[in-house]
């Protein structure tokens, strides 16, 4: 069930059977979209409120904080604009944005995936990158990352705001965020890369001439904070000096496939593994993804999802599959992170044959 606190989602994935087999049968696929900086500046609210979103780091035996934009402020923002309909295929009907915020399943398949919610398996894996991490020469700059079906997009707000944190470089970093909704992207994950940032060191200049009603820079207080075109341009002014590069796509894993054309040195994706009849998309996308040298590629997931029979086993069945071999996109999964309280979560890092 979606709930208006915004918090992190352990219950089981739900897929009414009315929805489940409408979606199947007359829903195709969307179709891949690339979202610009500009569109995404552009479609920024007046105003953003957020709340702290705690996360515990195994290594540091800490406590990391990142802000996240308050789901109910994201629905008031559709309210306004009057439900911002998502883009869709020919062959579809339009849908509204504010239909997944109101419908009583966690996904409904082909139309909408989940990504307005945080999923504890996504901060699993800030936990395991923040272990990656070297005091004073951050392990992310001048890699080429993708997180996949990112979602609300904590591990690569993570990434971005240990880089906003680091001093300027000269290599150039590049961060592709993609999701199944463009929805998402505008109205979470691209909201939380400006809270990142403007938590960070990287927007002292602007806090330091900007009106007082804007917030401290404490991601661990909720607050508000007042978009100005000043503020976009400070932050897009930040791109520029630490050299990092952003990217956003919409659409379906085969869509996406058939676009990539950029190989990338780290690989991310969580909580996505939960339909098995998406596998084997999923699965050739990071496989073409993973085409440098000895790339990073992780994937964190329950260990079984309830309600819809995916999970770690069928993963690594599909992953090791026969058929995937004949694709050439078959690989191992290797457990470099696991909690067994509760529903079982693990983090596998995939290497290719």
């Amino acid at each position: 069930m979606f709930k208006f606190d915004f918090g992190i989602e352990d219950d089981e994935v739900t897929v009414p059977q009315q929805e489940a087999d409408l979606t199947q049968n007359e829903v195709q696929p969307e179709t891949f979209a690339n979202l610009s900086l500009a569109q995404l500046l552009d479609a920024l609210p007046p105003l953003i409120s957020y709340s702290p979103l705690p996360i515990p780091l195994s290594s540091r035996r800490e406590t990391a904080t990142l802000a996240r934009r308050d789901l109910f402020d994201a629905r008031f923002q559709l309210i306004s604009e009057g439900g911002n309909d998502e883009p869709t295929t020919e062959s579809s009907a339009p849908v509204s944005a504010l239909n997944f915020l109101d419908v009583p399943s966690d996904i409904v398949p082909g139309v909408y995936e989940g990504g307005l919610k945080t999923w504890e398996c996504s901060l699993d894996l800030v936990d395991y990158l923040d272990g990656l991490e070297n005091p004073g020469n951050s392990y992310f700059s001048g890699k080429h990352i993708l997180e996949v079906g990112c979602g609300t997009g904590m591990p690569s707000v993570y990434i971005l705001y240990q880089l906003f944190c680091g001093s300027l470089s000269n290599a150039s970093t590049y961060v592709h965020l993609q999701d199944y909704n463009a929805s998402v992207l505008k109205l979470i994950t691209f909201p939380n890369i400006i809270l990142a940032w403007y938590m960070s060191p990287a927007s002292a200049e602007y806090r330091a001439s900007a009106p007082e009603e804007c917030p401290p820079p404490d991601s661990t207080l909720p607050g508000e904070l007042p978009i100005t075109p000043a503020l976009k341009s400070a932050f897009s002014g930040s791109l520029t000096s630490h050299n990092i590069n952003l990217a956003f796509s919409s659409g379906s894993w085969e869509s996406l496939t058939a676009h990539l054309d950029v190989k990338s040195d780290i690989v991310l994706t969580s909580e996505t593994i939960y339909r098995t009849e998406a596998l084997p998309a999923l699965i050739a996308l990071l496989r073409k993804a993973c085409t440098n040298t000895q790339p990073l590629c992780l994937v964190a997931a329950k260990v079984l999802y309830f309600g819809v029979g995916g999970g770690i086993s069928e993963f690594v069945r599909t992953l090791e599959s026969k058929g995937m071999a004949l694709r050439g996109c078959a690989g191992k999964a290797e457990s470099v992170w696991e909690r067994k309280l509760g529903v079982g979560r693990k983090i596998m890092r995939i290497e290719w044959a």
